[in-house]
């Protein structure tokens, strides 16, 4: 008998020592391919607001904003583990191509678990006029 329950209590200690995670990763995320005139903008910082119902503007500073990404050479960029919400995207960029500028733009994007988890869409910028 003292051996059938050798297994079970080697078993019950491995689960046991091991500890419950301290967050689970939400399997959100956005992405983005900034854009002006339909010619990538590389190299674009994104500013992401959470959970904000109105558009906080261009004119604030990055202290203000919940996060923050830039997009690579092909313009891409992603945010991971985003949570549900209406959320406003500020991004800021240079376009080299045109006639060399500052360019900027925002867009408002809803994520929820149940609907829409993973966002994948073109963020257009232009120069100010």
């Amino acid at each position: 008998m003292r051996h059938s329950l050798l297994p079970l209590f080697l078993f019950l200690s491995v689960f046991a020592c091991r500890k419950a995670p301290d967050t689970i990763p939400l399997p959100t995320k956005i992405c983005v391919q900034t854009s002006h005139h339909y010619y990538p903008i590389p190299n674009a910082t994104v500013y992401v607001k959470f959970n904000a119902d109105s558009f906080p503007g261009y004119q604030q500073p990055p202290s203000y904003y919940d996060a923050t990404f830039r997009t690579g050479a092909d313009a891409r960029g992603c945010i991971e583990a985003v949570p549900e919400g209406t959320h406003w995207l500020v991004a800021f960029g240079y376009d080299s191509i045109h006639y060399p500028h500052n360019v900027f733009g925002s867009i408002k994007l809803e994520v929820s678990l149940k609907d829409r988890p993973v966002r994948d869409t073109m963020l257009f910028v232009s120069e100010q006029h």
